[in-house]
């Protein structure tokens, strides 16, 4: 197994695009904390004696809208993260790859779950470095007002949470496109998922079914704060649901990408 692990990460980091879509993660995470940095900094001008800052015309404590600005950040490039895992997994349809690879490794139990956690360890590096410039950003948001809440243990939830989020979309979009065996395909799909989550499409009229969508459940389980006020489009669903059905789809999508895989042929 460990053979095995090793040469799904040795795939993985030896793929240009993975590494192309590894850098454009990296800038897009920069640019997300930054703005997020300077929003923050701009409320906290309207700071009162009683801990609350303005934003969005309304009075929100400023503590809360800083953990919460620390979570989104990492949750925002959301977009991006599909495509590395549908890179990852489309890898072993192209040229008939996924033949050469059962010849490495002829269990294709093993192969998928080898690829699994060499995509998590691929992802955590990623997410690891996310961490950091969370860290960063929120020194440079709190070093002149409270610097003693980067201790706070708030900000390990949000940012673990955040790492947890992209690990767990990556691996979403892995399954999908190992179902489907079309990166492409893959691809857009998640991209509903992203879209139907941002344009409130289903939200609007069913917010119970919304609640079911992968991307709606992230953002209710990791985004809500019911001591905030919502800013933005309303959830659909609680945290506890939301987590519940964040977990569903991971564990549901790998299953079955694990059984389609043992039963089709190697083309």
């Amino acid at each position: 197994m460990i053979a095995a692990i090793r040469s799904e990460f040795t795939k993985i980091i030896t793929l240009r695009s993975v590494w192309i879509i590894t850098f454009i993660l990296l800038g897009a995470g920069l640019l997300f904390h930054y703005f997020s940095g300077t929003g923050f900094l701009g409320n906290l001008k309207t700071l009162d004696g009683n801990g609350m800052h303005w934003e969005y015309r309304r009075p929100i404590k400023a503590e809360l809208d800083f953990f919460s600005t620390i979570g989104s950040a990492i949750f925002n490039p959301r977009i991006l993260f599909p495509l590395l895992g549908a890179v990852i997994a489309g890898a072993e349809f192209q040229a008939g790859q996924l033949g050469i690879s059962l010849l490495a490794v002829p269990s294709r139990k093993q192969m998928i779950i080898s690829k699994v956690i060499a995509t998590i360890l691929y992802t955590l590096g990623i997410g690891i470095v996310y961490a950091i410039i969370s860290l960063v950003t929120a020194y440079f948001m709190v070093k002149d007002w409270q610097l003693d809440i980067l201790s706070s243990p708030e900000v390990f939830i949000r940012i673990s949470g955040g790492i947890f989020f992209l690990v767990a979309i990556t691996l979403i979009s892995l399954g999908i496109t190992l179902i489907t065996r079309r990166t492409l395909l893959g691809i857009l799909i998640m991209g509903g998922f992203i879209g139907v989550t941002m344009s409130q499409a289903i939200a609007s009229f069913a917010p119970a079914v919304d609640a079911w969508t992968p991307i709606s459940a992230a953002r209710n389980f990791l985004l809500q704060e019911p001591a905030m006020p919502v800013i933005g489009p309303p959830f659909s669903s609680s945290n506890l649901m939301g987590g519940m059905v964040l977990a569903l789809w991971l564990i549901g999508v790998l299953i079955v990408s694990l059984i389609l895989m043992k039963r089709r042929d190697a083309r």
